[in-house]
């Protein structure tokens, strides 16, 4: 039939319900409890990535109500099999990566898809609809007026504009009296509506990050199969290096971040929250539509949106270095052969045992294993309050007593025997002027040799330095030094 797209017939749809990680959690066996728990975890407390430890310790406890909750519905894995078997190739649900040597854990933009479409399911009590009419002709209009190069058509809107303004002020300034436009439910309305396009605005950051890295993948794949030049590779890569900001979705998250982060936005935003909340029909929606801390979560997740993306532009200036190419390179054909082989070898079995896995017997846990809670230990801290004290409970003299080493002297020391020949050992130095003062001197020695010329270390060949001190002979080994006389 004309006019359906193709995102929208038969084998479509049906390749998407066996690939779409949406969908395959959508008819997930344990959908109810998983989708509870992502709803929980990400979506409620609009949190983008949770460190592995603490979201263990969250679903470890989230499954322990399940179960008490439930009778007849077995979950036989573990909280950490759960969050692994959620986060592979397989079901794509969770992404796992490592920041600041920590693993973290975010919900995909699939798994939110599927999750805020069971959140729609729910019946609204109230539904506006004038609102949004509204918003409809005003976007229309907008793009009707803001595209029209005529000149007549522009002074027509600007005069009736002025006029319409000049009318509203001549009855101010008549009556005194302002007369509100909008009544109660038109307010409530309209707010409700923001909420939604805020709460979405949220949600589509995950969905953008996720394109990003697609783009990114795309460039990746190109390049690792790259078999011309490195002039050409290098144009590639940096003419490529910025698509995820040329596309037509980097530009336009890259204005919504500037018009974010101006100062004047976030200050109109935070007064007009304020004056809209002295009304008493956005009051009472307030306790369970908190709109004001969107703000602080938008820039969150855009902050993360723009770590992602310089990670990722990081990652393809990183293909440009010819070692780092040539071992993708070499991956890419190992996996090649592997794969390969795997096909020749498929009607041609091996005989015996060709895998095994773990046991399929659920892991039971009864209440009296579970650990019983600790309340953590409080530190305390003792900050005594210092007083001054007279000096006769200790001597000074030992902060005077320190090994001051004359580096001048031990220069003299050295051009004294380079004056005789043209170089010198360390050995022979200390033969002619014996270690006074033991390794500070010993260490001065090379830090003259260091300054005046790598080649002064000789690391083939070892030398063995005796000297004495407090009474003992001790021995020190290092390289063979030698000073000479053109390297001043």
């Amino acid at each position: 039939m004309a006019g359906i797209p193709d995102y929208m017939d038969y084998d479509h749809l049906r390749n998407l319900r066996m690939n779409h990680a949406a969908w395959r959690l959508l008819r997930a066996d344990q959908a109810a409890f998983i989708a509870a728990f992502f709803y929980r975890e990400f979506i409620a407390g609009k949190r983008r990535g949770i460190e592995a430890q603490e979201l263990l310790e969250h679903l470890d406890l989230f499954l322990y109500d399940a179960q008490r909750q439930t009778e007849g519905e077995a979950f036989g894995r573990s909280p950490q099999d759960y969050l692994e078997i959620w986060s592979d190739s397989d079901h794509g649900w969770l992404r796992k990566y490592e920041y600041h040597d920590e693993w973290y854990y975010d919900l995909t933009a699939p798994a939110q898809k599927a999750v805020e479409w069971l959140v729609s399911l729910h019946k609204q009590d109230f539904v506006g609809t004038e609102s949004r009419l509204r918003t409809v002709f005003n976007l229309l209009h907008e793009i009707a007026r803001e595209t029209d190069t005529d000149a007549e058509h522009r002074k027509a809107y600007l005069l009736a504009q002025q006029e319409k303004i000049a009318a509203e002020l001549a009855e101010i300034e008549a009556s005194g009296v302002v007369k509100p436009r909008l009544d109660d439910v038109q307010v409530k309305e309209r707010f409700l509506q923001a909420e939604n396009t805020a709460q979405a605005i949220l949600a589509d950051f995950r969905e953008v990050e996720e394109n990003f890295r697609e783009l990114t993948r795309k460039v990746q794949d190109d390049v690792v199969k790259w078999t011309r030049g490195k002039g050409e590779l290098l144009e590639k890569i940096f003419g490529e290096s910025d698509i995820i900001r040329k596309s037509e979705q980097g530009r336009s998250f890259m204005a919504f971040w500037r018009y974010l982060m101006l100062s004047q936005q976030q200050e109109d935003f935070r007064t007009t929250m304020a004056q809209i909340s002295e009304a008493a029909s956005i009051r009472e929606l307030l306790p369970d539509h908190p709109l004001a801390s969107i703000n602080r979560e938008w820039v969150r997740a855009a902050g993360s949106v723009q770590q992602t993306l310089a990670q990722l532009s990081a990652q393809l200036r990183r293909y440009v270095d010819e070692a780092y190419l040539q071992e993708e390179r070499t991956i890419y054909q190992l996996i090649q052969r592997i794969e390969t082989q795997a096909l020749e070898r498929r009607d041609d079995m091996p005989a015996g045992e060709f895998t095994s896995i773990r046991e399929t017997a659920p892991a039971v846990q009864l209440p009296m294993e579970r650990r019983l809670y600790a309340p953590p230990q409080a530190t305390r801290l003792v900050s005594p309050v210092l007083q001054a004290g007279s000096g006769d409970d200790g001597e000074l003299a030992a902060i005077f007593d320190q090994v001051i080493v004359d580096r001048e002297k031990l220069q003299e020391n050295v051009a004294e025997l380079l004056a005789e020949r043209p170089e010198v050992t360390l050995a022979e130095v200390l033969a002619v002027h014996p270690l006074q003062q033991g390794l500070p001197e010993l260490l001065g020695y090379l830090v003259l040799a260091s300054h005046a010329a790598s080649e002064a270390f000789d690391s083939s060949t070892l030398e063995h330095i005796i000297f004495e001190r407090d009474g003992h002979r001790l021995m020190a080994v290092c390289d063979k030094v030698v000073f000479r006389r053109n390297q001043g």
